[in-house]
């Protein structure tokens, strides 16, 4: 009993650390889907400033415009490469809390089939002991039977 008492806990804990890992796997979708806008919203203001450059290009503008929408161009470069940077990160968090979810997934299915094995051994265990239970009523009935005739 003190053995499935135990076996109770772990597979407790086990859950609880699998609930947290579905948990954590939550936040990094979250972080990631973030992420992926942020990276559109770069792409986005990288677009208009190339459309605002290439505008610029076709018809007479001032070398300051144009220097402009030039610095404007290479700083929407910049964070479209810083916000593909978050998203490696953030998609490398994603595919860590995957991993760590499928690890408690599998521990919780380990004690859970310990636990189950434990319990078919105790029920196996419960009718042995009630075969030599019912063996010993029929060898006690058999023997008053026989004590019986032999009167």
């Amino acid at each position: 009993m003190s053995g499935r008492f135990r076996l109770g806990i772990v597979l407790r804990l086990r859950e609880m650390a699998e609930e947290t890992a579905r948990i954590e796997l939550s936040r990094s979708i979250d972080v990631h889907q973030r992420a992926v806008a942020v990276v559109e919203a770069a792409q986005g203001r990288a677009g208009e400033e190339l459309r605002w450059l290439a505008g610029l290009q076709t018809k007479r503008a001032e070398a300051g415009q144009l220097q402009s929408a030039v610095f404007a161009v290479a700083a929407a470069q910049r964070a479209i490469v810083a916000t593909q940077e978050q998203l490696g990160r953030a998609t490398n968090a994603l595919f860590e809390a995957r991993r760590v979810l499928a690890d408690a997934n599998r521990q919780r299915e380990v004690v859970e089939r310990l636990r189950d094995r434990f319990q078919v051994a105790e029920r196996r265990q419960r009718e042995h002991l009630d075969v030599l239970a019912m063996a010993e009523i029929a060898t006690t009935q058999f023997a008053s039977r026989r004590t019986r005739q032999n009167r």
